[in-house]
C-alpha cells in the first residue's frame, strides 16, 4: 500500500481548559500562586505576609480569651499553679537537707577533735539528740553505752510519751529507771537526749537532721563515733566483721517468724565460735552490745543454743 496509513480518531481523555468546581463543604483559600498574592508576599519564601501575621496573632488572642470560658479551664490553671508552688517548696527542702547533711558529715570530726580540748569546747560541739523508740523494743544498748561512756560524757535522758502509746511495758519502765538512776561524773560534758516512747516498731529513729537515722545499730554507730573514738571500730582491721554482726542484729529485730530469726542466730553462733566474744575476739565490741540488746528484745531463752546462752550470760555480767 502506498501513502500514509489512516488512524482511528479517539476522544480526548483529559480536557485541560475545563474548569473544575470545588466542594461547597470545604473552606476556600486564596491562590498563593496568583499575581495578587505574589504582590503581597513579595520576595518572601514562606508565603506569609506581615499583614497576615498580625491577623494570626489577633486570632490567637481571641482563641486564648475564649478558652477562659471553657468549663474546667480555670480549675486546671489553678491546679497547675499549685503544682508549681509545690515543686518550688520541694526544691527549697532539698537544698536545706543538703546543707544539713553537709554539716552533719563534718560534725563527727569536729566532735572527736574537741574532746582533746577544754570542757567548755566539748560542750559547744555536742548536739542535742531526739530518739523515737517503741516500748515493745526498748534500747538496752543505751544503758550499756551510758555505762561505758561515763568517763567521756554524761548521757542525760529525758522521757516523753507519744500519743500513739497508751502505756509502757515492764521492760521499758525498767530501762527508763536504769537510765535515770545512773551515777555520772560532774566534770564531763553533758549530752542531752530526749527519748520519746513512740509506736515505731523496730525502726528506732535518731533525729539529728530532717532525715532520721533508722535502726538501733546505726544509733550505736553514730554515738560511738561522735563521742569516743576508742569504741568506734572504723580503724579496726576487722571492721568488716563487726559491720556484718551489726547487720545481723538488725535483721534479727526485723525477723517476722521464728524460722527466719533462727537463721540469723546461726550466723551469730558461727561468729562466736569457741571464743569469748563475737568475731573471735578476746574482748567485747559494738557487735556484742548490739547483739545482746537484739536478743533481749526479740528472742526467748529456748531459741538460742548453749554456746550463745553462755555468751549472753557473760554479756549480762560484764556489760
Amino acid at each position: 500500500m502506498n501513502g500514509p496509513l489512516k488512524m482511528y480518531r479517539t476522544k480526548p481523555i483529559i480536557i485541560h481548559d475545563q474548569q473544575m468546581g470545588t466542594p461547597k463543604c470545604m473552606y476556600s483559600l486564596k491562590n498563593i500562586h496568583s499575581k495578587e498574592s505574589k504582590e503581597i508576599v513579595g520576595q518572601s519564601t514562606d508565603h506569609v505576609s506581615t499583614t497576615n501575621n498580625s491577623r494570626i496573632f489577633e486570632q490567637v488572642k481571641q482563641f486564648l480569651k475564649s478558652n477562659h470560658q471553657i468549663p474546667g479551664m480555670a480549675e486546671l490553671e489553678a491546679k497547675q499553679t499549685e503544682i508549681l508552688k509545690q515543686l518550688d517548696n520541694l526544691k527549697k527542702q532539698i537544698i536545706s537537707i543538703k546543707l544539713d547533711l553537709k554539716n552533719n558529715y563534718s560534725s563527727p570530726v569536729s566532735s572527736q577533735s574537741a574532746f582533746s580540748n577544754s570542757t567548755s569546747e566539748k560542750l559547744s560541739v555536742l548536739p542535742n539528740l531526739v530518739i523515737n523508740t517503741s516500748p515493745t523494743n526498748p534500747l538496752h544498748s543505751l544503758r550499756i553505752l551510758q555505762k561505758l561512756l561515763k568517763d567521756k560524757v554524761e548521757l542525760n535522758f529525758t522521757f516523753h510519751l507519744h500519743s500513739s502509746v497508751s502505756e509502757l511495758t515492764e521492760d521499758a519502765k525498767e530501762l527508763e529507771q536504769s537510765l535515770i538512776n545512773h551515777n555520772s561524773k560532774h566534770n564531763v560534758p553533758k549530752l542531752n537526749i530526749k527519748l520519746i516512747w513512740k509506736n515505731v516498731g523496730v525502726n528506732t529513729e535518731l533525729i539529728v537532721s530532717r532525715i532520721p537515722i533508722i535502726g538501733e545499730v546505726n544509733l550505736i554507730r553514730y554515738l560511738t563515733r561522735i563521742i569516743d573514738s576508742s569504741l568506734s571500730y572504723s580503724s579496726d582491721p576487722n571492721s568488716v566483721e563487726i559491720d556484718s554482726i551489726l547487720d545481723t542484729c538488725h535483721q534479727i529485730l526485723r525477723s517476722k517468724t521464728k524460722t527466719e530469726r533462727a537463721s540469723h542466730l546461726v550466723t551469730l553462733n558461727k561468729s562466736l565460735g569457741k571464743a569469748q566474744w563475737l568475731g573471735g575476739r578476746n574482748s567485747y565490741s559494738l557487735g556484742d552490745i548490739a547483739a545482746y540488746s537484739a536478743l533481749k528484745q526479740a528472742s526467748n531463752s529456748n531459741e538460742i543454743n548453749a554456746n550463745l546462752s553462755n555468751w549472753f550470760q557473760r554479756c549480762k555480767n560484764v556489760l
